[in-house]
């Protein structure tokens, strides 16, 4: 009989473990929350194993248009630092009441000290990430906020550090191996997110919209117009960002369709792909 209520007590065990949710971070890690995916990548890669880092903006959220669930709001009450891309439409619409959800973190603009960039209509352009210069400064401001925040590992964040500055040199490299001999140096993109990336190496944007505004019909004309001055036959566009007007513009000028995802986690995959497409 004991035999058997020991036998039975391990099959209880067993099954309460396999039904039990796992613990979403590890215990005893303190949390980082980002606004965007890249972010999350940067993060990591200079955290390692000391933090837990959480993404605002999901995969697949529209940055421009996003609103936090409850659960993200009181889950955000316990992270000790929060990065922000510096400017982007989330973080304009939801800042202050991030900053009151977690009064006792940390904010830090992961932009600052980069140039921000004019869009050609004279917007601000906020997509900083998406440049291998800008990411180095970014990389840097995260990795003095990690210093702030646990000095004893200092060595080891810039350890890593140095490991992801390598990476973003590789990932720059890659890209100028594969536009130097391009003959085309302009795109058309839906949304204007690679304005630093066209600086970068030498591209020219032409985008279809700004700050989530449709083109009135005169724009649409001028914008395919000039397309075709440019012999463009690359229409960078985001799932994010749906348009009817994407068809259109993709016939009229006869440029491919090509979708990226510039607020996906993999950032060096994210900006050689985009290079890559380009004809």
């Amino acid at each position: 009989m004991r035999k058997y209520n020991i036998l039975l007590f391990f099959i209880i065990t067993l099954v309460a473990l396999s039904c039990r949710e796992e613990p979403r971070h590890a215990i005893g890690r303190s949390v980082i929350t980002v606004t965007i995916e890249p972010l999350r990548y940067f993060t990591e890669c200079i955290a390692g194993d000391k933090f837990d880092v959480e993404t605002m903006v999901p995969k697949g959220g529209n940055p421009e248009t996003y609103e936090p669930s409850a659960r993200q709001m009181i889950n955000l009450s316990n992270s000790v630092l929060y990065i922000k891309v510096g400017n982007i439409g989330f973080e304009r619409t939801w800042m202050k009441k991030l900053e009151q959800n977690a009064p006792h973190a940390i904010v830090i603009d992961s932009s600052e000290g980069i140039s921000i960039m004019e869009t050609e209509n004279g917007i601000p352009d906020p997509h900083t990430w998406m440049s291998t210069a800008n990411s180095r400064i970014i990389a840097e401001n995260i990795y003095k906020a990690l210093v702030q925040l646990d000095k004893k590992d200092s060595a080891y964040f810039k350890k890593n550090l140095e490991r992801l500055i390598d990476t973003i040199a590789q990932v720059d490299s890659k890209i100028r191996s594969i536009t130097k001999n391009k003959t085309k140096r302009a795109f058309l993109i839906y949304h204007s997110i690679l304005t630093y990336y066209a600086r970068d190496f030498g591209l020219q944007q032409i985008p279809l919209e700004e700050e989530s505004r449709e083109p009135s019909a005169r724009q649409m004309q001028n914008i395919i117009r000039r397309a075709r001055q440019e012999h463009v036959d690359v229409f960078f566009v985001q799932k994010e960002f749906a348009s009817r007007n994407i068809k259109a513009v993709s016939e009229s000028t006869g440029a491919q369709t090509v979708e990226i995802n510039p607020l996906g986690y993999d950032w060096q995959k994210e900006m050689i792909k985009v290079a890559e497409c380009l004809k």
